[in-house]
């Protein structure tokens, strides 16, 4: 591994000596790879995009150094700083950059003319990327024309023109929409992989992470932690003793604000109230989301909950998929009482039998898990307390007391545990109760075509695991 940048306690102080002085750095030590991509996280103000511009050259540290390829950069003469911005280092701006008044190809090719290379070989240089980007057919159109996606497809192009080694993008997406956002970090994982350049992003946003080899979390001008993506080879060889697939790294990448401390307690709450890895969570995640979507039936779903983690399951005890299918089911089913419940508009009558077919489903509940019948007393007040709450005229908190409540006075007369089970039972249904679910148990595929609906839906998974899942779904579930 060849070190491409590295930070040397760097410090950076924004008016120092003076009322408003602010800390924007303090002492930075970070290493980065040639060949690398690293995301700088952190929320606003953190210090991400005052680290990024150090590295770029055109900001210099209050103190410690910053080298870059072997060369400390700030004891560069001026015009050597500029040459070593120009030919080391791309960069690709949130706001694009680009000059309304010169053509996209113009913009391009820009970089070149300062560089003082002869027009035939700007052109040809700056149209090859154009064209490998897709969008060389607006070479000669001005930026002002082009849509957010495009422009910073044309800033991608600029940046590259001069074939840099580092590309520094601070912020690239945040003024683009969701698919141009996602074309463009492609593009990015693209030049990084294909092209061999290292890659610094900024961003706050958790959902592009997993783009890089690893994050360096942000907080207070400090580099709170550095976690590896698991999902990545490795550039820079983890440390004899150290793991990249730790539960608390897999947190981090879900929790990212989360200090190292709170991501513990997080770990330690997990082993109290669950039995299950965090491994296992992960994929019983995605597979109740295809649940909840209708292309997983009963029976599918408990044999890959029951199927070898190694082989596309998730390896949990068959009576246990049995008590989890039952209760997943369970809720999903009585959840459409929800549904009904909420948009029947065609008389007292209706929303009695809608308000009704509800309750019992809490009679059977308290029956089924605790074998009490409740009397019709009790079902009245039932009754009156679910609808309160299915309807938001009451908070979770006031439909608890009400249970808790003493029966003389109106109340369930539960005890503590009871209440607290009821009650969370209760938003469970709310949860689901939701015109989403309404409409994909509407159009709940049929048996014949329950496996297209299925490969459909699994197209988004990693491929490997597809093919573990198709190979459970035929074989077991039947």
């Amino acid at each position: 591994m060849r070190s491409i940048i590295t930070t040397d306690h760097v410090d950076v102080t924004y008016n120092a000596g003076q009322s408003n002085e602010f800390k924007a750095l303090i002492d930075v030590t970070i290493e980065i790879a040639s060949r690398e991509y690293v995301i700088f996280f952190g929320p606003s103000g953190c210090g991400k995009s005052t680290l990024l511009y150090s590295i770029f050259g055109v900001l210099a540290p209050t103190a410690g150094k910053v080298v870059v390829k072997g060369d400390s950069i700030y004891d560069y003469a001026p015009m050597d700083l500029v040459m070593y911005q120009r030919k080391t280092m791309g960069i690709m701006y949130q706001s694009f950059n680009l000059i309304p008044s010169l053509t996209v190809l113009d913009n391009v090719q820009l970089p070149l003319i300062f560089a003082g290379l002869p027009p035939t070989v700007r052109e040809r240089r700056a149209m090859d990327l154009l064209d490998r980007f897709g969008i060389a057919h607006v070479a000669h159109k001005r930026p002002t024309l082009l849509s957010g996606g495009q422009q910073q497809r044309v800033s991608v192009a600029r940046s590259l023109v001069n074939d840099p080694e580092i590309l520094i993008a601070d912020e690239p997406v945040g003024n683009l929409d969701a698919v141009s956002a996602e074309a463009v970090m492609n593009t990015l994982e693209e030049i990084n992989h294909r092209d061999k350049k290292t890659v610094l992003l900024v961003t706050h946003d958790a959902k592009y992470l997993p783009y890089a080899h690893r994050v360096f979390y942000l907080d207070y001008g400090k580099v709170d932690r550095i976690v590896p993506n698991p999902e990545k080879r490795q550039i820079i060889k983890v440390r004899p003793g150290e793991t990249i697939v730790t539960e608390i790294e897999q947190l981090a990448r879900i929790y990212p604000y989360d200090s190292p401390e709170q991501l513990r307690v997080k770990s330690l709450i997990n082993l109290l109230t669950q039995n299950l890895s965090f491994d296992q969570i992960v994929r019983l995640e995605r597979m109740t989301q295809h649940v909840i979507e209708g292309t997983l039936s009963e029976e599918q779903f408990r044999a890959i909950l029951t199927a070898d983690y190694e082989q596309g399951g998730c390896g949990i005890k068959p009576q246990q998929a049995s008590e989890m299918t039952r209760r997943m089911y369970q809720v999903l089913d009585q959840a459409k009482d929800i549904v009904r419940f909420r948009r029947v508009t065609r008389g007292p009558d209706t929303v009695d039998m809608a308000r009704l077919d509800l309750v019992k489903h809490v009679q059977a509940y308290m029956l089924g898990e605790y074998k009490i019948a409740p009397d019709s007393v009790l079902l009245e007040v039932l009754m009156k307390a679910v609808t309160a709450r299915v309807y938001g005229y009451i908070t979770r908190e006031e439909f608890h007391r009400q249970l808790r409540l003493p029966r003389e006075s109106g109340g369930g007369g539960f005890d503590i545990y009871m209440a607290a089970d009821l009650s969370r039972y209760i938003e469970k249904l709310i949860a689901q109760g939701v015109s989403h679910f309404a409409q994909h148990q509407e159009a709940k595929p049929s048996e014949t075509n329950l496996h297209a609906a299925q490969a459909k839906k699994f197209e988004e998974m990693d491929k490997g695991l597809w093919y573990k899942f198709t190979h459970l779904l035929h074989r077991g579930g039947k």
